[in-house]
């Protein structure tokens, strides 16, 4: 049995996400499922998620975050 996932995102950040994807023969579909897949099978997020160094737009977002949500 097949099921969808909707990804509520920025659009510019859907059309960034597809030109990569679609560069190296993916659809975004295809990139998120294959996502999900590796997820399951490390039991881990295949992601390196880190802000020491982080560029000026990293460092913006995470203002914003703390602005919205407050301190974490």
């Amino acid at each position: 049995m097949t099921s969808t996932l909707t990804v509520p995102m920025d659009e510019d950040l859907k059309k960034r996400f597809s030109a990569v994807v679609e560069a190296v023969g993916l659809d975004a579909p295809s990139a998120v499922r294959m996502l999900a897949v590796q997820t399951v099978r490390d039991q881990r997020l295949p992601l390196s998620l880190s802000v020491p160094g982080g560029d000026s737009s990293t460092m913006d977002f995470l203002d914003q975050v703390r602005a919205d949500w407050g301190e974490w």
